[in-house]
């Protein structure tokens, strides 16, 4: 009987890829300080040893993981903002992007960015330091964007001034938008509102622009939630 073949031995690049993409769902699940490198070169189907030889120590991939998910997530972000001029319409797309991305039900978030919503959460329940990485790669150009279009409207007399600063509110936006997305994680929802989710991402979308000091007379013009909805789709 002739010997079972051994299976293939992946390229260098694709192997690093893969004890990533494992050490993702490994991290999410467990946190940096509860995944231990025996579980983390398990779930990529490599040895310790092997893993090591790609990143030596766990704070190493780590910090790789870190890099590689800043990467996949600003390139998304970057084609989505390199399309929107600076304007109270962009403004009010950009809310309505994050509000019904985070309120999406979890069965609708793809596995990997469920998994990073979980890592990003037990980030800041350790040390914050993946979420502050995170948060300083990829929410930064949409802060800035989120700042231009609002300083637009209020120059198109769109938005009344506020004592509130710009990139305060700006990423006041941001931390709403992630509590949203937390009371949904686990399923079932931790806060049930009275209203359906069109609705729900309807008058967070409200809450946050008339928050940002935008008049609803610039809101009713620019916002048409089932146009959005559509485009979301």
């Amino acid at each position: 009987m002739p010997p079972a073949a051994s299976a293939p031995r992946l390229p260098g690049d694709e192997r690093r890829e893969r004890i990533l993409e494992a050490s993702l769902r490994v991290f999410a699940e467990r946190g940096f300080h509860g995944a231990t490198t025996r579980e983390l070169a398990k779930a990529a189907g490599v040895s310790e040893a092997l893993m090591f030889r790609h990143f030596p120590t766990k704070e190493d991939l780590y910090l790789a993981l870190q890099s590689h998910c800043c990467q996949a997530k600003a390139g998304e972000k970057a084609a989505m903002l390199g399309q929107l001029e600076d304007c109270t319409a962009s403004l009010v797309t950009m809310v309505h992007y994050m509000m019904a991305k985070m309120l999406r039900p979890p069965d609708q978030v793809p596995e990997v960015e469920q998994a990073l919503h979980r890592l990003l959460a037990h980030s800041l329940i350790e040390d914050g330091n993946f979420a502050r990485g995170f948060m300083e790669k990829v929410g930064g150009e949409f802060i800035q964007k989120l700042e231009a279009c609002l300083a637009a409207a209020l120059q198109a007399g769109d938005a009344v001034a506020s004592p509130v600063q710009a990139r305060a509110g700006a990423w006041f936006v941001q931390h709403f938008a992630a509590m949203l997305m937390l009371n949904e994680m686990p399923g079932t929802p931790v806060v049930r509102l009275d209203s359906d989710r069109s609705s729900q991402v309807e008058q967070a979308v409200w809450f946050t622009l008339q928050g940002l000091g935008l008049k609803p007379e610039a809101i009713r013009r620019n916002y048409h939630p089932q146009a959005f909805a559509l485009l979301m789709s």
